[in-house]
């Protein structure tokens, strides 16, 4: 276990508890900003802000992020990997299971399953769930709002969906991209790759995985953002990614709109102009389809991966929704 701390401008203390965790027999990595997650004393939880992030599910990307998110609410705020996204550190003696053995728990079934199995374990009954989700997170998310038992026990009070994939992901452009990718010779390559990668010292990683974060970019990137893709280079990991990937390709299509009917007058979903994951024609049908919920098309020039650079701005919309039930707590 270990604990992240920085200071914003007013002295006030951000401190983020590093916890790993089982969920569904997967060792699962959780960030938690105010109250940790205590499955002994979960009673004790009245209301908390929970992120399931986009994939890849490494949650230091998040950090800045939700940090901000925190700091500016001042309620408990979690965001948990995806089943199979992150290793644990050697000393902690944790394993994570064989994808070949137990392919299911790291499909977007098996990850919906996870996320619903943590909700379990550690959200108690009657307390206030603020849900924030990040591309496939957001698909995730309004999978769980069908789950009956949840939602007799729980108090969803709100839901943002940040650049949302809800359909038709393998028409999408990225999504053609990907399968092509993922069919062809270059991902057995990648892995490989990956596999040299984790052979290198630290420092060695660090700086490859800044230069061409720096060329991919156009500029100098967040060092949360630098330990995350270093972490990503992994070829367990990598192996986990991609094969969500595809799955999300196959199962992600046909619209299913009821659960954000049902939710829509608590339900906020931000769009990308330029989202090649998300056309803007997907943002038109949801409008039309579920027009009591909020829907914005974002105008300033945010992207799909609004982690890297725009954290910050992200993180003052996502509280402007969720300031609506919490006021000025």
């Amino acid at each position: 276990m270990k604990s992240t701390t920085a200071d914003d401008d007013s002295g006030c203390s951000l401190k983020a508890r590093d916890l790993w965790v089982d969920v569904n027999g997967v060792p699962t990595r959780v960030l938690c900003w105010g109250q940790p997650i205590d499955e002994d004393n979960k009673h004790e939880l009245k209301r908390v802000v929970l992120c399931v992030c986009g994939n890849p599910g490494v949650t230091e990307f998040y950090e800045k992020f939700l940090q901000e998110v925190y700091r500016t609410l001042n309620v408990p705020v979690w965001v948990l990997s995806h089943a199979g996204h992150e290793v644990p550190p050697s000393n902690l003696g944790l394993t994570v299971p064989d994808p070949q053995k137990y392919p299911d728990l790291y499909t977007v079934k098996g990850q919906i399953e996870h996320k619903l199995r943590f909700i379990e374990k550690y959200i108690p009954d009657n307390c206030d769930l603020y849900f924030v989700g990040h591309s496939v997170g957001s698909k995730i998310i309004s999978e769980l709002l069908k789950d009956s038992a949840m939602a007799q026990r729980l108090s969803v009070k709100r839901s943002v969906f940040l650049f949302p994939t809800l359909q038709k992901m393998r028409e999408t452009p990225n999504g053609r991209k990907l399968v092509n990718f993922t069919a062809s010779n270059f991902l057995p390559i990648t892995i490989f790759l990956s596999w040299i990668f984790t052979t290198f010292p630290a420092f060695i990683k660090t700086f490859l995985v800044n230069m061409t974060l720096i060329i991919m970019e156009g500029g100098r990137v967040e060092d949360h953002v630098i330990r995350s893709a270093v972490r990503l280079v992994h070829p367990m990991v990598l192996r986990n990614v991609f094969s969500m990937a595809v799955d999300e390709m196959d199962k992600i299509y046909d619209s299913d709109f009821k659960p954000l009917k049902d939710n829509a007058k608590r339900l906020h979903m931000y769009f990308g102009k330029t989202d090649n994951w998300c056309p803007t024609s997907f943002y038109d049908d949801i409008s039309k389809c579920v027009p009591e919920a909020e829907t914005v098309l974002c105008d300033k020039g945010y992207q799909h991966a609004f982690v890297i650079g725009h954290s910050d701005e992200i993180a003052g919309i996502v509280c402007d929704w969720l300031q609506l039930d919490l006021g000025d707590a």
